[in-house]
């Protein structure tokens, strides 16, 4: 005997919820390690996962990695003592990836004043050959940022 179709907008919304219920758990539970470790950890790991009590933190290197090794028991008596009495132990990963998501790059501000990019059309016009059209590429950034 066959069973009843589900409407997929029903299922969708049921593993919505629990996806949206599990990643605010993860949130404040990063929130009760950030007390613990402070702010000069920041950006160098996150919680990744907790599943049958244990939770798993990632980091970008093996060096942050050790740290936290240090601080594992104190982390786990603070998240126990706090609403994680659940914990069994913490599982420290390296992740190299984590140390590519958040890299800000400064803009280049340098830029070539109009003199300048003059006194290179000037020089590439007497130098000539290969340098010569290689300073009128320069000298074509003028007034704009270089890159």
């Amino acid at each position: 005997m066959k069973s009843k179709p589900t409407d997929i907008s029903e299922l969708m919304g049921q593993k919505l919820s629990q996806v949206q219920q599990r990643t605010h758990a993860l949130q404040q539970l990063e929130q009760s390690v950030r007390q613990v470790l402070g702010d000069d950890l920041q950006g160098r790991y996150r919680v990744a996962n907790l599943r049958q009590g244990v939770l798993v933190i990632e980091t970008n290197s093996g060096a942050w990695a050790t740290r936290l090794q240090f601080q594992k028991q104190q982390l786990l008596q603070h998240l126990r003592q706090q609403n994680y009495p659940m914990l069994t132990t913490i599982e420290i990963k390296v992740n190299p990836k984590l140390s590519r998501v958040e890299r800000h790059q400064e803009k280049n501000l340098n830029s070539i004043s109009p003199e300048a990019a003059k006194g290179l059309n000037e020089l590439a016009e007497t130098v000539g050959g290969s340098l010569g059209e290689k300073l009128k590429k320069l000298a074509a950034l003028g007034g704009r940022p270089i890159k």
